[in-house]
């Protein structure tokens, strides 16, 4: 049992990132984000600050797949990226119908009137 062809962890499918794209990506999502925090305290940078700090936030993701989570169209990892390409739009639904019924619930909810 002590082959390195049945080890498992010699498979690319299990392989996990290298320290190196550890750091990186790290480093670029600490820079995407002291951009995010910027926009956030000055809003009068970005003309549409929500959807500047999106963008971020989409790009911050997208770094994280590719770099720590080794997503790619790769013949070990199609499985998984088409996993991901079906289960994205559903997550997108969810969470943008869940901020819609929030939103309307303050809207119907809230008296605005006393607020003031």
């Amino acid at each position: 049992m002590a082959h390195d062809d049945h080890d498992p962890l010699n498979h690319p499918e299990v392989r996990v990132a290298s320290g190196r794209a550890y750091a990186a990506a790290f480093l670029i999502a600490m820079a995407l984000m002291t951009v995010s925090l910027y926009v956030a305290r000055h809003p009068a940078v970005a003309p549409h600050p929500m959807l500047v700090l999106s963008g971020v936030a989409a790009f911050v993701v997208a770094v994280q797949l590719l770099l720590l989570l080794k997503l790619d169209f790769s013949s070990t990892q199609i499985w998984t990226s088409v996993t991901f390409a079906l289960a994205f739009p559903l997550f997108v639904i969810a969470v943008g119908l869940s901020l819609w019924m929030f939103h309307s619930l303050d809207a119907r909810t809230m008296l605005m009137g006393l607020m003031r």
